[in-house]
């Protein structure tokens, strides 16, 4: 559906464009403006007399309490507290700043004050003459100026001392001018009738004599020139003359200038315009020529600062009329027009053509029609209605990009619902343009750009996409894929640049995307326009600011030439309304003849580049300062530290006057092994720890300029060792090391000579000893064996002797008690004691001589695995009438599935001895078994109530299990305890006992697995 507006006759459009020209209020912030700082913030009092710099770029100011020295950020104040300066009411700065030579006293000349290498000192006045201003004592003695004004110019035509720069000097008396060089020779003297010496100052070698009435007078080479200033004489006037700086002001009107000789004349330039100073008590001013800052010193108010801005604000002052800015495109020469019609040029908003826009996109075709777009609607505003006729073409879909190429044809995107797909269109822009469908895409652009004949780049929250545009195919730039790409920005050098929502800006070359490091506050995350200027400086505005960097080091970067970037940073205080730009929008930012115009969400920020002055920070890096575990001090280039200190903080500083954000110091210590470099701190200091002694260098560097080079400051520490850490403490110790091992090498030798021949000797004697015992031993080994022979069979022959009648005693017994009259009780159980006594004996014997057959037949053991609850069971059976009889209950806690691999034999033995033990030593009681495992060790445990043992025979034991000794003296009579340790030992076990007297014994056998 196609609507069109009409308008009357094309002189009634004209008529109304007109009046609406002349209806429209608008205007034009710089936001240029005096600020003060004062006792409040910095200052140690609000009476500044002095307002100089010297040579290093540092400001010095004089006040009533102290003397300031101010680097752009930081104010230093040198007192009574911090200086051997008596009183703190100072008076005014004298001296040459370029010879690094500046002078100010106390009241009444106490002191004599010299500034030096940026430093302050306490020096003889008698040696230094010329810093004293005059002779207090003497009405008639000549007065050394010190500027204008001067509140201690008491006589208006005293004798008058101008010194000067090169040397030379003015001396004016008695309506004469006299000029002397260095040498004291007069060079030239003329007749000079004045008022006051308050009217005279001097710009170079040129003396000057200028009234209020803007009258005066150049006084040069001997001869005077008397001329007019263009001024306002019947305005409030005053001279400013900062005779340090070799600067010259004039106030009038409410605007302060300064002076310049020029052309034979003097002329004068606008610093402040409109800000009345007469009732600020103005005593000082200084103009930081680089910085483009006025300051000025007060009497009262402290620390004026002014700053003048090379950047303007242009903003909108009708009533609903937003401030808010998106799309700029040029019109012509001079004007730019935004997205909603508003007209501008480089001073002012010129008209509001109230156009129906969304504001985020417009373009101009060759006839200067401007189109633009409203949701779904397409408009045109034709040129030669004067933009006061549109067109309106409902596309039913929402329009999401649009842009003119070179060739005269418009692009335009169209999104399909919610969904992410689109479609492209593209049209001439005649009277009645036909609108063809091009191709269908599966994002929506949100920016468009042609970066060849052949290709159309098409940006969104997808990222890059490029458009073959002969075969109509899609393809991802590779690197883009996750970018939110705001901005396509083609430079002069034909280089693609974009920019993107949260990733910061992106060079596309050769099929390749680079990316490049942050500013350190990451600003440029959000970026936003790019334009470029004609000295190949791009300007990138963001959320948080505007920043200008060169792109020839952006090239270098990506090509790995250099390392670092350095961004040149801008904020409000350069004289934007807000820091936060605008973008998203086609065209973002734009040119006209000379200027660059930003949309921001207060206005439009326009500036000439060419006329862009950065501030850098090329000032070189001091380090004046120290604190060491918190007592201050200054310092050169090298500094001795005692090994004991705990802290040291190095203080860094560099002069410099634009935004602090430009200014980034890093460090590093060399010696300690760290190569990193450390990012200094916001405060400009670092600080250490205790160091080790030895030598270390401090290394300083920051970024001084769009070169993308460092600036170097060094500092050598030297911590000085104890003398057992120095070298020649070392090397003497090293040498008497030597002398005692030679010396002991010497005695060892001779020691062991003489011992040698001593042991040789012995020898001798041994070998014919041992010969003899030789003999002796192979003869008792043979009879040793012969026993042993004999002894095992005398053991056998008892353990088979005896099994035969013990086991008929137990018959007979059994037989007895079953056939024994059962009214008989004492007896039956007596027959059972002895049937019970015989059947224990038996199979005691029975173990034995297996034992004996098992071991000491053939010399080992044979283990087998066997289930330990078995064989406490029969342990237990064997002994349950001998228990019952004691009255002691025997429980077996042993799981059935407890396995152990063992020697079965001589794990009986030794259960049927702990169990033995725990019955004699337990009435009325109970003997407990159980038995368990980890990952190291199996457990079988017997614990009984009964009488326990003492804690030494604890200990005896303990230690016996642990350094078992056959041939040791038997302690204790107990021969089972002893056969239970050899068994264990045998059987590669462990055992722990835990007892205590009268509450019983618990007794743990440990068998480890890898034994088992």
């Amino acid at each position: 559906m196609i609507k069109s507006l009409s308008f009357a006759p094309k002189l009634l459009c004209i008529l109304l464009f007109v009046a609406l020209l002349q209806f429209q209020t608008t205007y034009c912030q710089s936001v240029s403006k005096l600020t003060w700082t004062t006792d409040s913030e910095f200052l140690p009092q609000n009476s500044i007399k002095s307002i100089v710099p010297d040579k290093y770029g540092f400001i010095w100011m004089t006040t009533e309490n102290g003397l300031v020295r101010y680097d752009g950020k930081n104010f230093d104040i040198y007192d009574s507290h911090t200086t051997q300066i008596k009183s703190n009411r100072l008076i005014y700065i004298t001296g040459n700043y370029q010879a690094d030579s500046l002078y100010t006293t106390n009241d009444w000349d106490e002191q004599c004050i010299f500034i030096h290498q940026r430093k302050v000192h306490i020096v003889d006045k008698k040696l230094h003459p010329k810093a004293l201003q005059f002779d207090k004592n003497d009405p008639n003695s000549r007065f050394i100026s010190n500027g204008v004004p001067s509140l201690l110019l008491d006589a208006p035509k005293r004798p008058y001392h101008i010194p000067l720069a090169s040397g030379n000097y003015y001396f004016i008396d008695n309506n004469t001018v006299r000029l002397f060089n260095a040498k004291k020779q007069l060079l030239h003297k003329i007749h000079f009738e004045y008022e006051s010496n308050s009217y005279f100052f001097a710009i170079g070698d040129i003396l000057f004599y200028l009234e209020k009435n803007g009258k005066y007078a150049i006084i040069e080479n001997g001869r005077i020139k008397k001329k007019i200033l263009n001024i306002d004489p019947k305005a409030e006037n005053m001279l400013y003359w900062n005779s340090v700086a070799q600067q010259a002001f004039f106030y009038s009107g409410n605007n302060l200038y300064q002076l310049h000789y020029k052309n034979n004349q003097l002329q004068k330039s606008l610093l402040i315009e409109n800000e009345d100073l007469a009732n600020q008590r103005i005593n000082s001013i200084y103009f930081n020529v680089e910085s483009k800052i006025v300051y000025l010193g007060s009497t009262t108010k402290g620390l004026g600062i002014y700053k003048i801005k090379n950047f303007k604000t242009l903003v909108p002052n009708k009533p609903g009329l937003s401030e808010i800015f998106y799309s700029l495109s040029t019109l012509n020469a001079s004007t730019v027009i935004s997205g909603s019609g508003i007209l501008m040029n480089n001073n002012e908003i010129i008209a509001d053509l109230n156009f129906t826009s969304d504001k985020y996109g417009m373009a101009l075709d060759r006839d200067k029609n401007i189109w633009t777009y409203e949701g779904s609607k397409l408009i045109r505003y034709q040129k030669k209605g004067d933009y006061q006729q549109s067109k309106v073409w409902e596309l039913g879909k929402e329009i999401t990009s649009l842009f003119a190429d070179s060739n005269g044809k418009i692009w335009y995107s169209l999104a399909l619902g919610r969904k992410k797909s689109g479609i492209l269109f593209n049209f001439i822009p005649d009277e009645n343009p036909t609108f063809t469908t091009y191709t269908t895409l599966d994002f929506h652009p949100k920016f468009l750009a042609k970066c060849d004949p052949n290709t159309l780049l098409m940006a969104g929250n997808d990222g890059l996409k490029a458009l073959n545009l002969r075969n109509k195919e899609v393809t991802s730039v590779k690197g883009t894929e996750s970018l939110k790409v705001r901005n396509i920005f083609i430079s002069s050098k034909k280089n693609i640049w974009i920019s993107t929502y949260e990733n910061g800006f992106f060079l596309l070359k050769n099929n390749k995307i680079y990316s490049f490091p942050l500013d350190k506050n990451q600003y440029l995350l959000s970026s936003h326009c790019i334009v470029e200027d004609k000295k190949g400086f791009f300007w990138i505005s963001t959320n948080k600011g505007l920043f200008q960097v060169k792109e020839r080091n952006l090239l270098d970067y990506a090509n790995a030439t250099i390392s670092k970037i350095y961004y040149h940073y801008y904020s409000k205080e350069a004289g934007f309304l807000t820091n936060e730009f605008n973008g998203g929008c086609q065209p973002c930012a734009t040119t006209n003849a000379t200027n660059i115009f930003f949309p921001s969400i207060n206005g439009v920020v326009t500036f000439n580049p060419d006329k862009i002055e950065p501030v850098l920070p090329t000032q070189p890096t001091f380090i004046d300062e120290v604190m060491v575990d918190n007592q201050r001090t200054t310092i050169n280039d090298t500094l001795f530290l005692n090994r004991e200190f705990e802290r040291i903080t190095f203080f860094i500083t560099s002069p410099y006057y634009g935004n602090v954000n430009n200014l980034n110091f890093e460090a590093k210590l060399e010696g300690t092994g760290n190569k990193e470099w450390t990012k200094i701190s916001k405060e400009n200091n670092i600080s250490f720890t205790t160091l080790s002694p030895g030598e270390y260098q401090l290394i300083v560097r920051k970024l001084s300029g769009f070169d993308s080079k460092y600036d170097y400051k060094k500092i050598t520490i030297i911590i000085e060792p104890a003398f057992w850490e120095t070298l020649w403490f070392k090397i003497v110790v090293v040498l008497l090391i030597i002398v005692i091992g030679i010396i002991s090498y010497n005695i060892r030798v001779r020691y062991i000579t003489r011992k040698n021949l001593l042991l040789e000797k012995k020898i001798n004697e041994q070998t014919n000893d041992l010969k003899s015992t030789i003999s002796t031993l192979r003869a008792t080994r043979e009879n040793l064996n012969k026993q042993i022979e004999n002894n095992t069979k005398i053991i056998q022959y008892i353990t088979h002797d005896i099994k035969s009648p013990l086991k008929f005693m137990a018959m007979a017994s059994k037989y007895m008690y079953d056939s024994f009259d059962k009214d008989s009780e004492d007896l039956k159980e007596n027959i059972q004691a002895i049937f019970t006594s015989s059947s224990q004996m038996f199979n005691f014997v029975d173990n034995l001589l297996e034992y004996s057959k098992g071991y000491l037949d053939k010399g080992v053991i044979d283990n087998e695995e066997f289930k330990i609850n078995d064989v406490v069971f029969n342990k237990i059976a064997l002994f349950q009438n001998i228990a019952n009889a004691k009255k002691v209950v025997i429980k077996n806690h042993i799981p059935t599935e407890a396995i152990l691999t063992k020697n079965k034999q001589l794990f009986s033995i030794i259960i049927h001895n702990l169990l033995d033990n725990a019955i004699k030593n337990t009435i009325y009681g109970t003997i407990q078994f159980s038995a368990g495992s980890d990952d190291l060790y199996s457990y079988v445990s017997i614990q009984d109530t009964g009488n326990g043992i003492e804690k030494h025979t604890v200990e005896y034991y303990q230690t016996l299990i642990d350094n078992y000794d056959l041939q040791r003296d038997k302690k204790f009579k107990t021969m089972g305890m002893y056969m239970i340790i050899e068994l264990l030992l045998i059987l590669n076990g462990k055992m722990n006992i835990e007892s205590e007297l009268g509450k019983g014994t618990k007794i743990t056998l440990m068998f480890d697995h890898e034994s088992a």
